[in-house]
């Protein structure tokens, strides 16, 4: 994954650096090259890697950091599905032979300006202009009528580039900003398309992966202890299986089936823990029944409209393994028992010390590939625009990439959701093997 992603990034810097050369882009198809070599490689080593395996569990609760990761890599993928096709389209034939010609840029001032015109688009606007200025070439200055496109209208005696061959006054001349048309014959960006594309970035990053990065739920434990909001009770794993959550999906009025973990408590009597619909709760029946551990958890911060929910919760089992997800009871009219709220000296576990229990199946694996895939498939609709197949062509291809990253993540949702529906709702999954967490 690290390779794949600086392979991305590398050919979204290729285009930054040098955004118009003519096709094939050979830079920019060794960066996608590496790239689809790193995603084929994840295909294969998720078909080899060995499922339903606990030593795979890291220090943080794994859910977030995949959607978060998963999320961040579609929504971000319309930047260099963008750049790409930006590279293909931008070469401007006129001037490649310019440069073949051997090409001059000078400084030149507007002899007379023929006509103005303000263009304005939605709150932005420029000038289209037509100018007579002085093209200094080898056989003499000759005054050529040009086309401008300028922030401001231009006057008479105003100072402008100009790019030319100056051995050659039959070919076409440019004329505007030195940025743009250094741009035309192997320059980098302007500023603003570097600006806009790191903050689509940044966005896509604040919206996905803030805070998820490396979710780490037992630190999280620690602050909520300081501000005295932590609550715990002893639990013992009663039973692993599927029922509907009370809480819909997100812009959603539907409700789901989610993997649910069935606690008993002693003081509290039975409490449900919800997990990631992304969950295999098939496994976790195998291993978590009976074993005991504590609850933590501290309600939202605003009241919600569920009428049994508690609010968002950490399992930590006695063997220091953990699980997270949304704590619910089944009846809210319970008084929680005035032990339940832990004190700001209690020891908690370390953080960082705990590790998430994530054991990966082959109905995950599978949903996982699928990302990879449709990651794959998106980086060749890119590589085959670097060739330069045309306008058209090069639209579609942008777009199919785009649509093929988008739709493989949420084919890969409906994978997982498709197996958690044909599962049993409402009762535990046969356990199997009992074996401690």
């Amino acid at each position: 994954m690290a390779v794949l992603g600086l392979s991305m990034v590398a050919a979204v810097t290729t285009v930054l650096i040098q955004p118009s050369t003519r096709p094939p882009r050979w830079d920019i198809l060794v960066c996608l090259a590496v790239a689809a070599v790193a995603a084929g490689g994840g295909v294969l080593w998720l078909r080899r890697r060995p499922t339903d395996d606990l030593a795979t569990g890291g220090k943080h609760w794994w859910v977030e950091q995949r959607n978060g990761w998963v999320g961040f890599a579609a929504w971000s993928w319309v930047v260099p599905a963008f750049l790409v096709a930006y590279a293909a389209l931008s070469p401007t034939p006129a001037a490649w032979e310019i440069v073949d010609a051997g090409s001059a840029m000078r400084t030149t001032e507007i002899e007379k300006v023929l006509s103005s015109k303000y263009v304005s688009s939605q709150r932005t606007g420029h000038y289209t202009s037509t100018v007579l200025v002085p093209v200094p070439f080898n056989q003499g200055p000759r005054t050529t009528e040009l086309e401008l496109t300028s922030s401001d209208k231009p006057k008479a005696g105003e100072e402008i580039w100009v790019l030319f061959a100056p051995s050659s006054p039959d070919l076409e001349v440019f004329v505007g900003d030195r940025q743009s048309l250094e741009e035309k014959i192997g320059g980098r960006v302007d500023f603003w398309t570097i600006f806009l594309t790191l903050g689509f970035l940044a966005f896509c990053w604040f919206m996905n992966l803030f805070g998820r990065w490396r979710s780490d739920p037992v630190a999280g434990l620690h602050r909520s202890r300081q501000k005295g909001i932590l609550h715990a009770l002893p639990v013992s794993v009663a039973g692993v299986g599927v029922a509907l959550d009370e809480r819909p999906a997100s812009a959603s009025v539907t409700k789901h089936l989610k993997p649910r973990i069935r606690l008993t408590s002693a003081e509290f009597g039975e409490l449900h823990l919800y997990l990631d619909d992304i969950v295999d709760p098939l496994p976790l029946a195998q291993r978590l029944m009976g074993v005991r551990g504590h609850v933590y958890w501290r309600r939202p911060a605003r009241q919600l409209p569920y009428a049994n929910s508690v609010g968002y919760a950490v399992l930590i089992l006695d063997g220091q393994r953990y699980v997270a997800g949304w704590l619910e009871s089944l009846d809210a009219s319970v008084a929680l028992p005035v032990s339940a709220l832990v004190p700001a000296d209690q020891e908690l576990p370390a953080a960082g010390e705990a590790r998430a229990l994530r054991p990966l199946t082959p109905v995950e694996a599978s949903a996982n590939s699928t990302v990879l895939k449709a990651l794959l498939l998106g980086i060749v609709a890119l590589g085959l625009i670097t060739f330069g197949v045309g306008d058209i062509a090069t639209a579609a291809l942008a777009a199919a990439s785009v649509l093929a990253v988008l739709m493989g993540r949420k084919r890969a949702g409906l994978q997982m959701k498709r197996h958690v529906e044909s599962l049993t709702p409402g009762s535990d999954l046969p356990t199997g093997t009992i074996r401690e967490a």
